[in-house]
């Protein structure tokens, strides 16, 4: 009776399939029980890289700049478009003017090498900050004119690690006075008329560095504790002729009015551009890997084609459990780049549209969930998805849905985070399918 089996696997799964399946008989003692449990895990796999369209970036309450260059995805920056306003807009007619500066308060967020110096420049928006063509939000490849002028400058080694430190960037006094005697003066007295004046503020990187990309909070509240904002500093004298110092924060007008501009060069790298979000770069074609980097839209996408041909085998068959599992590359990941404990998996079509998120046979949300091996040199680290829910939909499915996985960072829109996953036969660190298959 095995024999047999295995021989019909075999004709079946000719193209997908190898014929080292496990089969397990279920309650043998009875006469002529055809009840079988298999376990299958020969499944041909169709991997790639694709790069979506665009992702928002607005409504992420995170300000990210910096520049990264990676040895197989090129180089990525970041830099931040903010609408600023504030609530107050009275000052002293006795008051004098002191300063104007950028707080950028860390979020703990960073990627990259933080031993490394960098340089952020601060510009003025030229234009209101709305959404282009009708759009409800910002995106990744989003920009607003600004002045090439740099309103103010700071070179500097982060600590991100410290969520109560934070960098303070000095702006030209000249926009600073200006600002306060307009306020003074009462010529600026409401949001609008400060938004006609000052549109808004950019924060960009030094390019021509390898460093770092860095989150800082930022929210619409001026309170709120390790907030970033522009704050503009003045004092009184009391009538003991001393100096009281004074200031006032502009924070966001809202999430939606800041986001991060987000630019990959991929030009010299194994993957190369991207023509448009259909396009998938095979991992047969690129050292066998594949990539998804957080910011950047770039994706990785797996396939198995030889799914339905489950169904070919018997007319009465269930899924019982499945299994998808891959490697992340070694020496790919570290503290400057850790693995995220678990990995966003969609359901994605031919053309790489978005279906739905994965979930498993009861409906629940299905993930990647890293596996980390605590021996020494790591050899089995890797990803384990449940796919019970997914090979039952295209089994069950009366056409050829032609469906595929992409995986993505947990938090994709807000930060820049790269994963390279493995598939390569010679070591051993293929993509895997294991579907344990009942047949009556």
């Amino acid at each position: 009776m095995k024999y047999l089996i295995f021989g019909v696997i075999g004709i079946v799964f000719l193209a997908s399939c190898a014929t080292d399946d496990t089969t397990y008989e279920v309650g043998s003692d009875f006469i002529e029980n055809n009840i079988q449990v298999r376990v299958i895990d020969t499944f041909s796999i169709k991997a790639g890289t694709f790069k979506l369209d665009s992702l928002i970036t607005s409504g992420t309450n995170r300000i990210l700049v910096g520049n990264v260059v990676d040895e197989k995805l090129g180089s990525i920056s970041a830099k931040s478009y903010l609408q600023l306003i504030t609530s107050s807009f009275s000052i002293s007619t006795d008051a004098v003017y002191d300063s104007i500066g950028m707080v950028l308060n860390y979020d703990n967020y960073y990627y990259g090498d933080t031993t490394k110096v960098q340089t952020y420049t601060l510009h003025r928006i030229k234009e209101t900050v709305a959404p282009a063509d009708d759009a409800t939000s910002f995106y990744n490849t989003s920009s607003l004119a600004f002045d090439p002028a740099i309103l103010g400058q700071l070179s500097f080694t982060p600590r991100p690690n410290k969520s109560t430190d934070s960098l303070f960037v000095k702006m030209d006094d000249v926009l600073g006075e200006d600002i306060f005697n307009k306020i003074v003066d009462n010529d600026i007295n409401n949001t609008d008329d400060f938004l006609q004046y000052f549109k808004g503020l950019v924060i960009a990187p030094d390019t021509s560095v390898n460093s770092h990309v860095l989150g800082f909070n930022v929210q619409t509240t001026a309170s709120t504790v390790g907030n970033s904002s522009m704050r503009l500093y003045y004092s009184i004298k009391d009538d003991d002729s001393e100096d009281n110092d004074y200031y006032i924060d502009f924070v966001i007008s809202s999430a939606t009015q800041q986001f991060n501009e987000i630019k990959t060069n991929l030009s010299n790298t194994i993957v190369g551009e991207f023509e448009d979000e259909e396009e998938i770069k095979l991992s047969t074609s690129t050292d066998n890997l594949l990539f998804a980097q957080g910011g950047s839209g770039i994706t990785a996408r797996i396939e198995m084609p030889s799914i339905k041909r489950l169904a070919e085998l018997y007319e009465n068959a269930s899924t019982l459990s499945a299994e998808l599992t891959f490697n992340p590359l070694k020496r790919t990941y570290n503290d400057d780049n850790p693995l995220p404990e678990s990995l966003l998996v969609y359901v994605v079509d031919h053309k790489n549209r978005i279906i739905q998120q994965l979930t498993d046979i009861d409906g629940n949300t299905a993930s990647a969930i890293l596996v980390e091996d605590t021996y020494e040199f790591n050899e089995d680290t890797h990803y384990s998805v449940n796919l019970s829910g997914f090979v039952e939909q295209i089994l069950n499915s009366e056409t050829d849905l032609n469906y595929a996985l992409m995986i993505q960072y947990p938090n994709y829109s807000k930060e820049v985070n790269n994963l390279v996953i493995e598939n390569n036969a010679s070591t051993n660190k293929e993509i895997k399918l294991s579907v344990k298959y009942l047949n009556y």
